[in-house]
């Protein structure tokens, strides 16, 4: 009899999952709790690929963030009439002195604020492209060449003052329209003659800090102004820069050592340490520092092409700025010898900015910084900001010198100082950085250490104590190391200024908010 196999033991019942509970709500919806986030783990897969960076984020570190849109989304009628708009205030900046970054992010501000999606902007030394592709799929280009800039740093802050505003919502497109068109037929600020006297005061300046005497500066002024209008006589022959550099350089020489002989005769007391000071102060007053800064920031900003030909074409300005003072000095030691007078350069420990007393000094460098800023067009109340970074410039300039930092170092902290300031006051102001900071570095710019560099070169081995063409060369070099200083550092100084715009952009960013369910409701569209 066969037994029953055994039965297998009990198995206990799976527990069931307890349903959610209901809500006590008449609705009796069930909640719904947060699922927890998966946990990260490391992998090498690589990130997304790289995407066109949005109109918005190209604005990011200037002073046009955070644009606000002042009309929809622009078909091809109203999309023509912004590029026109655009490529205008472009042309109107390129013209008057900005840099590259500068037109470029105005531009950009504009296209935005008119409601330009898709929007290609394309800068060069002497062009401006712009391509537009409307959402039905029209493209739409621009091209506009500008052939003979001329500085007008007043006319450049009342254009960035109308991006400002249109950026800012306080205008639309069809004001900001006319208002550029009567920015364009406003006069520039200041007359040609009162810009030759502001020239000479350039070089009266320069003069006065390096410890010229008064009849020195005298001297230096009216040579400054005698060589501007002979320059502009010689411009209408329609000379490269190269050449009206070099016949500048020369005059300037030949001035001054004019007054240097009539000092040996009792009739003019100038020194041979005021002879130097004089030229120096006509090398500050001719050097192309005026492009200089706006060159060395499209180098640094991204843009090689135009930057590199206009640093190309200031470096060939001063290399024929340089080839006149030699060929002016050479003239002069030759007289000399003639003359048998006694022509030396200060010792090479007199390369400092600043020789004078500290009132003096001050008095100078504000000087520099006022005329400076006249001689590029600035508006009447630039003028006081530019004389006080001037005056800060160059005595951060001296202060690190004597604290035993090297020249150039100390040339490029100081042009830091001035940018970042510049850059800080000019916005407040309704104005670019550009226009403070480039007059307010004249003080800093090389004018001896070029002149006594080229005494060197120029000079016989037995004519001064240890002439000669390595001690020359070490000096020129080392002046257009500080030029490049000045350019680097003002570059930086508007670079590390650039958070302290925030609550600009602060209260841009808010009215922007407050407006945008009401834009929404009207189809309007931010970009």
């Amino acid at each position: 009899m066969t037994t029953p196999p055994p039965s297998p033991p009990p198995q206990r019942p799976r527990p069931r999952r307890r349903p959610a509970a209901r809500d006590e709500s008449p609705t009796g919806a069930i909640p719904q709790h947060p699922q927890p986030k998966p946990r990260r783990r490391p992998t090498l897969r690589g990130e997304q690929p790289t995407e066109t960076i949005p109109l918005r984020g190209s604005l990011r570190g200037t002073p046009y963030r955070d644009p606000r849109v002042t009309r929809a989304v622009a078909e091809e009628r109203a999309a023509a009439h912004a590029m026109d708009l655009a490529l205008r205030v472009a042309e109107a900046m390129l013209r008057s002195g900005s840099s590259a970054a500068g037109v470029e992010s105005a531009t950009i501000a504009v296209g935005v604020a008119a409601g330009l999606e898709d929007l290609d902007v394309d800068l060069t030394m002497q062009s401006m492209h712009l391509q537009c592709r409307t959402p039905s799929g029209q493209t739409i280009s621009r091209l506009r060449v500008v052939r003979q800039p001329r500085l007008d740093f007043a006319r450049l802050a009342m254009v960035h003052a109308l991006v400002d505003d249109l950026v800012s919502g306080e205008i639309d497109v069809e004001q900001a329209d006319s208002q550029l068109r009567e920015i364009s037929r406003t006069p520039r600020m200041w007359s040609r003659w009162f810009v030759t006297l502001a020239e000479g005061g350039v070089a009266g300046g320069v003069a006065l800090i390096l410890g010229a005497s008064l009849p020195g500066v005298i001297v230096a002024a009216v040579a400054a102004c005698v060589t501007i209008m002979l320059a502009s006589l010689i411009d209408r022959l329609n000379l490269p820069d190269f050449y009206l550099g070099a016949i500048g350089g020369a005059t300037a020489t030949l001035i001054a050592f004019g007054s240097y002989v009539l000092g040996t005769y009792d009739w003019l007391p100038i020194s041979p340490s005021d002879f130097a000071f004089i030229v120096a102060g006509g090398i500050v007053a001719l050097l192309p520092s005026r492009t200089l800064i706006s060159a060395m920031e499209d180098v640094l900003s991204g843009f090689p092409v135009t930057g590199t030909a206009r640093l190309f074409a200031v470096m060939l300005h001063t290399f024929g700025l340089i080839v006149g003072v030699a060929a002016g000095l050479g003239l002069s030691l030759q007289a000399g010898g003639l003359l048998e007078l006694g022509l030396t350069p200060p010792p090479l420990d007199k390369l400092a900015w600043a020789s004078a007393t500290l009132p003096l000094v001050i008095g100078g460098s504000g000087l520099i910084g006022l005329a400076g800023s006249i001689t590029l067009q600035g508006s009447r109340r630039m003028l006081l900001p530019s004389a006080l970074l001037c005056v800060i410039g160059v005595a951060t300039a001296v202060g690190l010198v004597q604290a035993g930092i090297g020249r150039v170092t100390a040339t490029g902290v100081a042009a830091a100082t001035i940018g970042f300031l510049a850059r800080y006051i000019a916005l407040r102001m309704d104005a670019p950085a550009l226009t403070l900071s480039v007059p307010a570095s004249f003080g800093l710019y090389p004018g001896l250490a070029i002149f006594i560099g080229l005494y060197h070169m120029s000079s016989p081995p037995t004519i001064a104590d240890g002439s000669n063409s390595t001690t020359g060369l070490f000096s020129v070099l080392g002046a257009l190391g500080v030029i490049m200083a000045i350019a680097t550092g003002n570059t930086l100084g508007d670079r590390l200024a650039a958070p302290l715009d925030a609550p600009v952009a602060q209260r841009r960013r808010a009215t922007v908010e407050q407006e945008g369910e009401r834009r929404e409701d009207e189809g309007w569209d931010i970009v």
